[in-house]
């Protein structure tokens, strides 16, 4: 029999604002084990605080289970990424009292401000030892101006001010506000970093999943026509959003190259996976690691001043199809010429979307899984 023992510790400090005064300052631990046991080519998994049980558990479960796996990690040379912020260990209540503050303004209808520390452990029975602490920094807020809203968001390893993304979701209800309709048609836009990462997580990522690789639910051999864009899945940037030395299996963490000017290098996979590149990941300890990006570096030869119909994000862009690609989402706080857009949609391919990209932006943000500029796409119709 093998066994694999995943620990996680989480502490979280938030303040929460709604109607633009201070509601709620918290502060909260949770901690667990997640076990699982090869007994006979069948794994079992349970999870919870008490570790001798929840191995009695797994292994109980592991005679019924359907679930199969070869082995779990083996040690390997691991290169270690920053990860933590030692500042975030000195926040306290006065602290998130005044980060709360800066939250509370009129036409704020609710903001969120967080700090986490993540502390993971993972042994198994190859000789697997490794230990690791994380820290999230997250800042949410929702503005209501007259008839318009929006949102804007944040999250980070370090600490950052969060009065500018405070501005931002003001500014854009504002213009909200008095959004208009868009005449359908042909036109250029531009994707903001959050935008990008809702489309590309839903469509995109997972055709480079082996398991969808492997069961026929891919069509990343099309991306031999994208002939300038290149993905690369880092999770070794120091301070990255997703960055850590392994991941949630013990496996050493790589840079794994997956398009190449347009040719495709790689794919990403867990353990279940002919061979893990460093890409199963929990969802916390009760959870049963599967494949996830950590950091993918979107690079583009062309690079520019974006200009067009900036659109902030979408709605509905969870509901796209990643087996064909196929997308209809719903436009967010887009700006035309200074002026808002309403009841806007744009649909069609990722695969065929991709091959419109014009040129991209200079300043890179992180969102999600994504770590990428504005991306100016050209003749995107508009419905």
């Amino acid at each position: 029999m093998e066994w694999e023992i995943y620990k996680e510790k989480v502490l979280i400090k938030e303040v929460t604002v709604e109607n633009g005064k201070i509601k709620l300052i918290s502060e909260k631990t949770d901690r667990g084990v997640g076990v699982r046991v090869i007994s006979d080519g069948r794994v079992g998994f349970a999870s919870g605080s008490d570790e001798k049980r929840v191995m009695e558990k797994a292994l109980e479960i592991s005679k019924i289970s359907e679930e199969s796996l070869s082995s779990f990690a083996f040690p390997e040379k691991i290169k270690k990424v920053k990860t933590f912020d030692k500042r975030v260990n000195q926040i306290d209540e006065s602290d998130l009292k005044d980060f709360g503050e800066i939250l509370a303004q009129d036409n704020v209808a609710s903001a969120q401000f967080s700090v986490e520390i993540v502390e993971r452990e993972i042994r198994n029975s190859n000789g697997i030892d490794l230990r690791e602490c994380e820290s999230y920094i997250s800042v949410m807020v929702e503005a209501i101006y007259d008839k318009g809203s929006a949102y804007e968001f944040q999250d980070a390893r370090r600490l950052f001010d969060p009065e500018p993304f405070v501005e931002r979701a003001l500014e854009l209800a504002k213009i909200d506000s008095k959004a208009e309709k868009l005449e359908s048609g042909f036109y250029t836009v531009i994707l903001s970093p959050i935008a990008i990462d809702q489309l590309l997580s839903n469509t995109l990522y997972p055709a480079f999943y082996y398991e969808n690789i492997k069961r026929g639910r891919s069509r990343i051999n099309e991306i031999k026509e994208l002939s300038k864009v290149s993905l690369i899945d880092n999770p070794l940037i120091d301070f990255g959003l997703n960055s850590c030395s392994f991941d949630d299996e013990g496996v050493a963490s790589r840079k794994t190259v997956l398009v190449e000017k347009g040719v495709v290098k790689g794919y990403l996979s867990d353990l279940k996976g002919e061979k893990s590149t460093g890409n199963g990941f929990r969802d916390g300890y009760d959870s049963y690691p599967s494949t996830a990006p950590t950091n993918i570096v979107i690079e583009f030869e062309e690079k520019g001043e974006p200009e067009g119909i900036y659109i902030h994000s979408f709605i509905g862009s969870h509901t796209s199809n990643y087996v064909s690609g196929d997308f209809s989402v719903e436009i967010m706080n887009a700006v035309h010429d200074g002026k808002g857009i309403k009841g806007a949609m744009i649909y069609g391919n990722i695969y065929e979307f991709l091959n419109k990209i014009s040129h991209i932006g200079r300043e890179k943000r992180q969102v999600g899984f994504t770590l990428t500029p504005e991306i100016v796409f050209e003749n995107v119709r508009i419905l």
